[in-house]
């Protein structure tokens, strides 16, 4: 097998199973593939370029939350304003969790050792 064969074949998305007990569910939360991190990272900002932080949460949980029978994604970007109706608690538990598997954390730290604490740490709680 080559390199690139490697790569291709490799199982490379994460998933972890999250409690969330507002919604009295357990819902498989998975990492966000290529497509979905880059359009995580052009929703963070609003048309005048200003961060857009209450989008942010909504739109981590929406890439990252499934049925952890079927695997299928729960939300679609449809559910937004839905979602944003929900608790803030139980949205920010599966954001949390969609961002550390994700590397998009302060703590996450690339292949070459470098901090990356210069990626937006959406996970967090807001002040």
């Amino acid at each position: 097998m080559t390199l690139r064969e490697s790569i291709f074949t490799a199982s490379d998305i994460a998933t972890e199973i999250v409690k969330i007990p507002e919604w009295n569910v357990a819902l498989a939360v998975k990492s966000m593939n290529g497509e979905e991190r880059g359009r995580l990272m052009s929703s963070l900002t609003d048309a005048n370029g200003k961060p857009d932080m209450a989008r942010a949460i909504t739109d981590v949980v929406i890439f990252t939350a499934h049925d952890p029978e079927t695997g299928e994604r729960l939300f679609t970007e449809a559910d937004r304003d839905a979602l944003n109706q929900k608790s803030g608690a139980a949205l920010q538990k599966v954001a949390e969790v969609g961002m550390r598997l994700s590397g998009l954390t302060p703590d996450s730290v690339d292949e070459s050792g470098k901090d990356s604490s210069s990626t937006p740490n959406v996970g967090s709680p807001l002040s």
